[in-house]
């Protein structure tokens, strides 16, 4: 396209410019005899402070003159050497870059302007004359930010105000997909000045403020990412994926609460995005967790576990199956004023734990493996009451231990809770039935079980707090 079609066409409404940028070349306007050959080129006035002395200025005049005639090969002429005697006359270093405008010498024209604007930064012929050169080669976000400034230095700028909106949605576009090329390169300051320059083109769209605060966050620039998110949802209330940014900055900020509420909230309006479930449940998980009292959190450095502490693991991780089996009262006389109490009462409701026949349940006395695996075995049973498929693996299962005769009461059992992969047998395939069970080997048993009883699917209720 030549350097003329490309101002006709550029000189057009946005739909215009936009239907026929992709179809036919647009045919040059005819120019009357007489006329100016370049009327869209602001004359680049001298100003008073520049007026004196007088041969730069004739020349600047005598060049225009020639450029507006057609003979831009004289202009140049005319120019370059008065710039010899006058090098920082920048009028006519931002007439020299109209001239290479007009020549097709895009290039060399862009750094005429440059070197005018070095001199004058706010010098709209020559920000006007830059945006025209990035035009032609192809920098259309370079162009529109030059537009801009001319714009704010002359709100009434002719070829800018035209020129801006023609150049709006072009520069968005094309500086929102080298913004997402330089995402995928993991170039996040690239992708953030070409967010930041598509949202200057286009400041009311939500979409840029969130997709440059996930750039912000990537960054580390919380504060930052915060207000372009909260403007983002502000700009649209219904955007799912601003909810899970502001979500991600409020575990940074350490505000698990609401960012569960943001991602809940993001989940909600679009139930696409599939990373948010396990997200949600890793807050949850860590809320439940944070609120559980020093005594639970203190069992897994425990030498020997408890019985109050193994109700409260079961309590903790099995919840759904010994809610959904738990059945009428039991008497405890013992575990009133223990920390466990509401978990002590769950497992001996739901039969994981038995309560004595004296009423105590002991919540202080310490297990053996023998009995933590009897334990296991009630819920292993649990399970299989309601899932006898499941049971399959363990059910009939009688294993062969050294220490461990199969006429011994606990001989089944410790059969089920091993054969069901939740507790492992010692050296020499000894079970150490007498053993101490240490509050470590407790969790990482009921971490065990837990996996198990999750294979039920949803259940039912809900636990106490231990």
């Amino acid at each position: 396209m030549t350097a003329t079609a490309r101002r006709w066409l550029l000189a057009a409404t946005l739909g215009l410019a936009l239907s026929t940028a992709c179809s036919r070349p647009v045919p040059p306007p005819v120019v009357a005899p007489g006329a100016e050959r370049f009327p869209d080129y602001p004359k680049p006035l001298v100003p008073a402070d520049l007026a004196r002395p007088a041969p730069p200025v004739q020349a600047h005049e005598r060049a225009w003159a020639q450029l507006q005639s057609g003979d831009p090969r004289s202009a140049e002429r005319t120019l370059r050497e008065s710039l010899k005697k006058s090098p920082r006359f920048y009028p006519s270093q931002a007439a020299l870059g109209y001239v290479r405008l007009a020549q097709a010498a895009h290039a060399d024209a862009l750094q005429w302007f440059d070197r005018a604007l070095a001199a004058q930064p706010a010098y709209v012929p020559a920000l006007v004359g830059r945006g025209e050169a990035l035009v032609e080669l192809g920098r259309e976000g370079e162009a529109f930010d030059a537009y801009q400034s001319a714009l704010a230095a002359a709100p009434d700028q002719p070829v800018a105000l035209r020129r801006v909106e023609v150049l709006r949605f072009r520069a968005v576009q094309s500086d929102v997909a080298a913004a997402q090329a330089a995402l995928a390169g993991q170039r996040l300051e690239e992708a953030r000045e070409h967010y930041g320059r598509a949202l200057r083109a286009s400041p009311d769209s939500g979409f840029l403020h969130r997709d440059l605060a996930d750039v912000e966050l990537k960054l580390g620039q919380l504060d930052r990412a915060r207000t372009m998110v909260d403007r983002a949802l502000a700009l649209d209330a219904a955007d799912a994926r601003a909810y899970a940014i502001r979500g991600e900055l409020n575990v940074a900020a350490a505000e698990p609460v609401v960012a569960l509420a943001d991602f809940r909230r993001a989940l909600e309006l679009d139930p696409g995005l599939t990373d948010l479930p396990a997200r949600i449940t890793e807050i949850e998980t860590g809320l439940k967790d944070a609120s559980l009292p020093a005594e639970f959190k203190a069992i897994g450095g425990s030498p020997r576990v408890t019985r109050g502490e193994a109700a409260a693991l079961l309590a903790h991780n099995v919840a759904p199956i010994l809610q959904a089996t738990a059945r009428g009262t039991v008497l405890i006389t013992d575990s009133r004023r223990h920390w466990a109490q509401a978990s002590i009462l769950l497992a001996a409701r739901a039969g994981a734990m038995e309560v004595y026949p004296n009423h105590t349940f002991q919540p202080s006395a310490g297990m053996s493996r023998g009995e933590f695996a009897a334990t296991v075995a009630r819920v292993l049973n649990l399970v299989d009451a309601r899932a006898p498929q499941l049971g399959q693996g363990w059910r009939e299962a009688r294993l062969a231990f050294a220490d461990v005769r199969p006429g011994h009461t606990l001989y089944v059992p410790i059969s089920r809770a091993v054969a069901s992969g939740v507790m492992t047998p010692l050296e020499g395939q000894t079970f150490g039935i007498s053993r101490p069970m240490s509050g470590a080997d407790a969790v990482a048993a009921v971490d065990r079980l837990a996996r198990i009883v999750e294979k039920l699917g949803p259940m039912t209720g809900a636990a106490p707090r231990p």
